[in-house]
């Protein structure tokens, strides 16, 4: 009886021992566990970083001894209960959580402010909204109207991801749930809450490259202006107007990534507008001042005018032929005045061109430029016939098709005894193109005709010396380089990049 007895109080106090030590364990581990220790998870929301405010949380105690003896726990829980875990409610303080008190087995009722985010940006915004996937998200996004005072929601569809917001002032509220295992990870929620506002855009005046060659482009944008205004320019260096919408929409960034704003352009009530200024062949350079205004709002800018190096062109051509002698007649000159002259000042309020402009035949390996843009030429090395080539030759053989450098309205498409077989195209804003002495022509007057369409084919007719295709461009009376207009770094884009 005395060995059974001693057994039992031998075994009575290993399981005292053993019942206090995990009294011990679960009571240090209990103390152990402060709010500090809870992790603290940001959101991201139009580019900051936003903390939670509040979390209510369960964190599992003796962690070890319940992943080393499951059983046992699984056996003692219907008596343990709620002292498998320990529950905090606690506030973000700006480094660290701190614990708030409650009472037993509710959470705390407390309103905690929402982080104010500010200004945003400009409608039409584009809020991207970024979670972390170790929680499970419920969000809620409300507009607030300053008219009326009311509270608007706002669908999200599936959730987190980019959302296109309206001018006014907005509150989102962020639920996280995190799901721990049963034993060994901490579960919860954790509440966020911010508020911002998206305004109305101030109009944006910009300018491309300031300084150019004679027989450039200045290129010029006015964003954001409301409906009704009219930007207005005023300068020496010719004539110009602003047209609306952007010509090279939608816009990709340096990575050819389509801008997303870009395509969906301003917002209800505003436009953006575009304007390309000519640096004529001949202008003097120097300095000049350029002058925009929209209603009340007025900006500057100087353009810079360098001098270009124009090459020199002695043409030989033999004025006893008849069909030269025709050409160069006083009634070939009276019907240039009275076919050509009348659409050179045209300026469209409407443009009609998009991307950049082509080369409106192909030179291929073989073929070349035969007169540059401003060349200087004389005839039969006659000093007084010197005078500026206003356009490019472009030598290629007899029907090679000619396509329309950009898009545009075709206003003349007939032969003319100067410059044979003639189209010209209104390409709108006062940028027109001009095509001389094809063989045919396969368009006419009237169409609306885009970038690439075939409008005629290579030839010799009017005053030419050989088969060849005279391309010229201008701004109102301004001829400008047609060379300058193929290259994306060219004035006519400089703007828009």
């Amino acid at each position: 009886m005395k060995k059974g007895f001693i057994v039992i109080i031998i075994v009575a106090a290993v399981l005292a021992v053993g019942v206090a030590a995990v009294v011990f364990s679960w009571k240090t581990d209990y103390d152990g566990i402060k709010a500090s220790d809870i992790p603290v998870t940001p959101v991201n929301v139009g580019g900051q970083e936003v903390w939670p405010a509040s979390a209510s949380v369960t964190v599992p105690l003796l962690t070890e001894w319940q992943e080393k003896i499951p059983w046992a726990f699984d056996l003692m829980e219907p008596a343990l209960g709620d002292y498998y875990y320990k529950h905090l409610s606690c506030v973000y303080e700006g480094e660290a959580w701190s614990a708030v008190a409650e009472p037993e087995d509710s959470a705390p009722d407390i309103e905690y402010p929402d982080t104010s985010l500010g200004l945003l940006g400009e409608v039409p915004f584009l809020l991207v909204v970024e979670t972390p996937d170790t929680m499970a998200w419920a969000i809620n996004l409300f507009y607030e109207d300053d008219k009326d005072g009311s509270v608007t929601p706002v669908p999200l569809g599936d959730g987190p991801g980019t959302i296109l917001l309206d001018v006014g002032n907005y509150t989102m509220s962020f639920a996280g749930t995190l799901a721990g295992d049963e034993r060994a990870g901490i579960s919860g929620s954790f509440e966020y809450g911010v508020c911002f506002s998206i305004k109305y855009p101030d109009p944006v005046f910009s300018a491309g490259r300031a300084e150019l060659a004679q027989g450039d482009i200045l290129s010029m944008m006015f964003e954001n202006v409301p409906d009704g205004l009219v930007p207005e320019l005023e300068t020496e260096l010719g004539p110009a107007i602003f047209t609306k919408g952007n010509p090279l929409s939608p816009a990709t960034d340096e990575a050819g990534e389509v801008d997303v704003l870009a395509v969906l352009g301003p917002p209800e009530g505003f436009s953006n507008w575009y304007a390309a200024v000519p640096i004529a062949h001949n202008r003097k350079p120097g300095e000049y001042m350029v002058t925009v205004s929209a209603g009340e709002i007025k900006n500057e800018i100087i353009v810079t005018v360098s001098e270009f190096e124009f090459d020199f062109q002695n043409m030989i051509i033999d004025t006893s032929v008849p069909s030269v002698a025709e050409a160069t007649s006083s009634r070939a000159i009276e019907e240039f005045r009275e076919k050509i002259s009348p659409l050179i000042p045209i300026i469209s309020e409407e443009r009609y061109w998009d991307g950049i402009f082509i080369m409106p035949v192909d030179l291929g390996d073989e073929w070349f430029i035969s007169t540059q843009f401003g060349e200087i030429r004389i005839t039969n090395g006659d000093q007084s016939t010197s005078r500026s080539h206003l356009g490019m030759d472009l030598a290629v053989p007899t029907g090679t098709p000619v396509h329309a450098t950009n898009g545009g309205i075709v206003l003349l498409a007939e032969f003319l005894l100067n410059t044979g077989n003639t189209v010209i195209i209104d390409h709108g804003g006062g940028l027109k193109s001009f095509y001389y002495h094809m063989d045919s022509v396969e368009t006419e007057a009237g169409l609306v005709i885009e970038r690439g369409t075939l409008i005629g084919t290579v030839g010799t007719t009017g005053y030419s010396t050989g088969p060849h295709l005279h391309f010229e461009m201008r701004i109102g009376e301004q001829p400008i380089s047609p060379s300058m207009l193929f290259e994306p770094d060219a004035g006519l884009y400089s703007v828009l990049r």
